[in-house]
């Protein structure tokens, strides 16, 4: 009776998030919004819940595991992309944590299991020496790109295509992620519906400043299709300010924008340019120079930008005084609370550290290309989690059900919730934010040559600093370099 009831008001809970999350979702230009949501914008621009997600139940039948603790390995630590497998001790009572304890719940009441979390500060040691012993401590990794294409590499991981309870095509999994980390014909790692961190990089602007500089909206730019790279420029290079009047711009003048060495490689993803793409065989092939034209003109764009000191505040080659906080960036990222800087390039956690805010800012995608360019798109980063299994399994059915099912009641518990409170209501202001969320959640654009860094692409050609590199000649240094580590990683997949 216990378990019926139990199930009976995660169902009613199911159907309370879809009607919820319909309420407060946002969208534009007959934009279809693919995700876990369910939520379809019509022609006259009203959304629509589509109700075949309710289809998208997996129904599978209830198993007595005998009280089994289903193990989560990430590192240690508290930060975003690990803390939202179990409720934090004494964060009960939030929003979040208590869709988590919702979740888990259903989870722990079907399977008669435990959800637990073993955070090591070591995660590729702890899951290789485990690994290769025969027998694991944890059911699932969540670690980061780089982190689990060494394991795959090593043959430490399970072919997620071959645990037979996974429909890979439901839209928990990330249909992006599941077709562009393919090795192969095999995927050892994605995205998916339980691991909340799920977006690329996005912008933070500041609205005052926009305001007061008689620019245009980047809402309104992105409604007419005018947010391109030319345009981004030409409002960057307006914003500048001798604050304190000393005649020397420092980190408390005002400027069109922050950066990291590593920003402008956010850009080229947006506007389609990768390092690798895979092709029909799942084997990656070079494409940074595919167009060499566009990738060196977007290049000599950012260029422009990033290299004068007028406009912009470089933090990595910034010797500032953290002034107490953890390190510089946290700093930095205060002053734009305090309405120094217009733009700001980073991940979506940390919308937290502007939730005091006294001006409002807003969240939108990165530019296009030009006003061609279809899509806005976001790159997935390096040092952010994703969902993989052990090589090594106990019992494949059983970890197939736990995770299918936790995947279609993320989708419909924790995900609305984490995009009403954390993404939406809570930090930012306006409507126009969530909806650029929601887009760039279906959009992110995931290479396995990033995360592999083949040749040292990404470190010696897409991470450096942008004033004095020029791509083309970097690119030409290490391009045999990368052919060949291509070729030696995917020879070693085959040995496996």
């Amino acid at each position: 009776m216990r378990k019926t009831l139990s199930l009976i008001l995660a169902f009613c809970f199911v159907l309370t998030a879809f009607a919820f999350t319909l309420a407060s979702c946002g969208g534009s230009d007959a934009e279809e919004t693919k995700g876990v949501t369910g939520i379809e914008t019509l022609e006259d621009g009203e959304t629509a819940f589509d109700p075949a997600l309710l289809d998208d139940d997996p129904h599978i039948e209830a198993v007595d595991y005998g009280g089994y603790e289903f193990t989560f390995l990430t590192r240690e630590g508290n930060d975003y992309n690990t803390r939202y497998i179990v409720a934090e001790e004494g964060q009960e009572e939030a929003p979040l944590p208590s869709a988590l304890i919702r979740r888990n719940n259903i989870l722990e009441e079907k399977y008669n299991i435990t959800i637990t979390q073993f955070r090591t500060s070591d995660l590729l040691s702890t899951a290789r020496a485990q690994i290769m012993s025969g027998s694991t401590d944890f059911d699932v990794i969540l670690a980061s790109c780089s982190t689990l294409a060494t394991m795959a590499k090593e043959n430490l991981l399970y072919n997620l295509r071959d645990v037979p309870r996974f429909d890979l095509s439901k839209p928990y999994w990330d249909q992006n992620a599941n077709s562009e980390l393919l090795i192969g014909d095999k995927l050892y790692f994605t995205n998916n519906a339980l691991n909340i961190h799920a977006l690329g990089f996005v912008v933070f602007f500041n609205k005052k400043i926009v305001s007061d500089y008689g620019l245009e909206s980047p809402y309104d730019l992105i409604e007419n299709n005018e947010w391109t790279v030319d345009k981004w420029a030409e409002m960057v290079k307006s914003v500048s300010k001798d604050m304190n009047g000393d005649g020397r711009m420092t980190e408390i003048d005002q400027y069109g924008t922050l950066t990291e060495n590593h920003n402008p490689r956010m850009f080229l993803y947006a506007f389609g340019i990768r390092a690798t793409t895979n092709n029909e065989n799942g084997y990656p092939e070079p494409t940074l120079m595919a167009d060499k034209d566009k990738t060196v003109t977007a290049y000599e764009k950012l260029k422009a930008v990033f290299s004068d000191a007028n406009v912009c505040y470089n933090m990595t080659s910034s010797s500032v005084d953290p002034h107490g906080f953890p390190h510089k960036w946290d700093y930095l990222r205060s002053l734009f609370t305090q309405d120094l800087y217009m733009f700001h390039y980073t991940s979506d956690d940390c919308i937290t550290q502007f939730a005091d805010m006294e001006s409002e800012f807003g969240v939108i995608p990165f530019p296009k290309y030009d006003s061609n360019q279809k899509d806005y798109l976001t790159m997935y980063q390096v040092n952010t989690n994703l969902f993989a299994l052990p090589s090594v399994i106990e019992d494949v059915d059983r970890t197939g059900r736990i995770i299918e099912d936790m995947n279609f009641y993320s989708s419909t518990i924790t995900l609305p919730t984490w995009f009403e409170t954390l993404l939406t209501r809570r930090y930012t202001r306006d409507e126009e934010s969530e909806r650029y969320l929601r887009l760039l959640r279906d959009n992110c654009v995931y290479d396995i040559g990033l995360y592999y860094d083949f040749g040292s692409i990404r470190t010696s050609v897409l991470d450096v600093d942008i004033t004095t590199a020029n791509i083309s000649r970097s690119y030409a240094r290490v391009e045999k370099a990368t052919k060949a580590d291509i070729d030696k990683t995917y020879k070693s997949f085959e040995l496996n």
